[in-house]
C-alpha cells in the first residue's frame, strides 16, 4: 500500500513513502525542491547511525565517492543493478549541480578528478556499453543532461570538455556505429535515428559552446558533418532544426573570426586535430603545475608550466583564444619560478602580463606587482623593487602588515 518514490540520493536505495531513515528525508527534500533551503531546516535531526550532509558540497562528495566506487569497483555482477545504480547517480549529479549558484557549481564540477570525467567513465562503463538498446539509450541520456548541466553558466566545467573527452561521447551517441577506435571524423558515419537523443546532444554541444569560442571552434571541426546530416534526415522536427540553426551560425561566426589561425594550422600541414591534441596537452600541463606548485615542488611546477607554453607559443599571435591558458601559466609560473629561486624569470613573465591588457583583476595586478617587486629585490635592483612594492601597496592598503615585505625592507636597509 506504500507508494514508490524513487531511490535514496545517498545510499541508492528503493525509497517507499513509509521510510523513516534520514537519508530518505534528505531525499525527500531535495526531490521537492533542487535548492538545499529544506535540507538546512531539517539539519536539528539526528541519526546515530549517520549524520546528515551539513552543506551542499558534503552531499555532493557522498555522491561522487559512490561513483567512484563503482568505477573502480563494480562489486556486482548483476549488470541490470549497475546500470540502475548509474543512471541514479548521473541524474542525482544533475539535480544537485542545477540547483547551485555559479561558486558552488564551479566548486562541484571541478571536485575531486573532476565531475565531467567522471560522468565520461560511468557511461562508458562495461555494463553499460554491452547493455540493451533501451537501457543504453537511458543512461547516455541522463549522462547528457549531468553534462549540460556542469557546462551552463559555469566557465570551469566547460574548460573541462578537451579533458573529459566529452565531444568524443557526444559523437558516440550521435552515431549509429559501434565502432570504438578513436578516430574522430564523422564524415562518412551512420546519424543516429534517435530524434529526441540527438537533439539533446545537440542542445548540449550548443551549452558546451556558449560563452567559449575555443569550444566552439573545435566542435565545428568535428561535428559539421553530422549537423549536415540531422538537417536533412530531421527536417520535420522543428525544435531540433532551431539548435542546428543556432550551431551552424555559431561555426561560421568562429570559423571567420578565426580565420588567421585556420590558414595557420593549414599552412604548417598538421591539420586542427593536432592543434587540439597540444591544447588539451597544455592544458594537462597546467593542472599539474598547479598541483606542484599547491605541493610546493616548485622546480617541477615550473618544468610543467614551460612545457604548457611551448605548446601553444607557436599559435598565439594567430588567435586570441588562447590568451587565457597564457595568462594562466605566466601568472602561475612567475610564482613558481620566484619559490624556485628563478628570479630573472618571474620578473619576465610579470612585466609581460603588467605591460599587457589581459590582467583584469587587481587582486591578480596585485599579486604579480608583489612577486614582481620582491623578485628585482633578491635581483639586487632594490630601487626599482622598492618602487613595484610601492604601486603593490597603492592596491593592496593592508600590504603594510605583512611580515615577509617587511623582512625584505629591512634586509635591504642593512645592506
Amino acid at each position: 500500500s506504500h507508494s514508490f518514490l524513487g531511490h535514496c540520493y545517498l545510499c541508492l536505495c528503493p525509497y517507499y513513502s513509509h521510510s523513516s531513515h534520514l537519508h530518505h528525508k534528505i531525499y525527500l527534500c531535495l526531490r521537492r525542491s533542487n535548492s538545499l533551503q529544506l535540507l538546512r531546516d531539517k539539519q536539528n535531526m539526528t541519526d546515530t547511525a549517520q549524520s546528515p550532509p551539513t552543506s551542499h558540497l558534503d552531499l555532493y562528495n557522498k555522491i561522487y565517492t559512490e561513483a567512484l566506487r563503482i568505477v573502480a569497483a563494480p562489486g556486482t555482477k548483476d549488470d541490470d543493478k549497475l546500470n540502475q545504480k548509474i543512471t541514479i547517480i548521473l541524474d542525482t549529479i544533475t539535480k544537485l549541480i542545477f540547483g547551485s549558484d555559479a561558486s558552488m557549481k564551479a566548486k562541484l564540477v571541478l571536485h575531486g578528478a573532476g565531475t565531467l570525467e567522471l560522468i565520461i567513465e560511468l557511461v562508458q562503463m562495461p555494463s553499460v556499453c554491452k547493455s540493451d538498446d533501451k537501457t543504453l539509450k537511458g543512461i547516455q541520456m541522463s549522462a547528457l543532461k549531468a553534462v549540460k548541466t556542469c557546462v551552463l553558466r559555469n566557465p570551469a566545467g566547460r574548460s573541462r570538455c578537451r579533458s573529459a573527452q566529452v565531444y568524443k561521447f557526444l559523437g558516440k551517441v550521435l552515431l549509429d556505429d559501434d565502432d570504438d577506435d578513436d578516430d574522430d571524423d564523422t564524415t562518412n558515419s551512420k546519424l543516429s535515428t534517435n530524434a529526441l537523443l540527438t537533439e539533446e546532444a545537440f542542445t548540449t554541444l550548443a551549452a558546451t559552446c556558449l560563452g567559449d569560442d575555443l569550444n566552439a571552434l573545435e566542435a565545428s571541426t568535428i561535428f559539421k558533418p553530422l549537423i549536415k546530416k540531422a538537417k536533412e534526415n530531421f527536417s520535420n522536427v522543428t525544435s531540433m532544426q532551431q539548435k542546428i540553426l543556432y550551431l551552424e551560425t555559431l561555426f561560421a561566426a568562429v570559423e571567420k573570426e578565426q580565420e588567421r589561425l585556420l590558414q595557420k594550422v593549414k599552412k604548417d600541414g598538421h591539420g586542427m586535430d593536432s592543434f587540439f591534441k597540444n591544447v588539451v596537452e597544455c592544458e594537462s600541463n597546467i593542472r599539474t603545475g598547479y598541483s606542484h606548485l599547491q605541493d610546493a615542488k616548485y622546480n617541477m611546477s615550473f618544468k610543467h608550466y614551460n612545457h604548457a607554453m611551448n605548446l601553444i607559443l607557436a599559435y598565439s599571435e594567430y588567435t586570441s583564444l588562447l590568451d587565457p591558458l597564457m595568462l594562466e601559466i605566466r601568472t602561475r609560473r612567475a610564482h613558481a619560478a620566484f619559490e624556485a629561486a628563478k628570479y630573472e624569470e618571474c620578473v619576465q613573465d610579470a612585466c609581460i602580463l603588467l605591460q599587457g591588457k589581459d590582467v583584469r583583476s587587481e587582486e591578480t595586478r596585485a599579486n604579480l606587482l608583489k612577486v614582481k617587486g620582491k623578485a628585482l629585490i633578491k635581483m639586487g635592483c632594490h630601487d626599482e623593487g622598492r618602487e613595484t612594492l610601492a604601486k603593490w601597496k597603492i592596491l593592496c592598503p593592508q600590504g603594510d602588515d605583512d611580515e615577509e615585505i617587511e623582512t625584505l625592507h629591512q634586509n635591504v636597509n642593512i645592506s
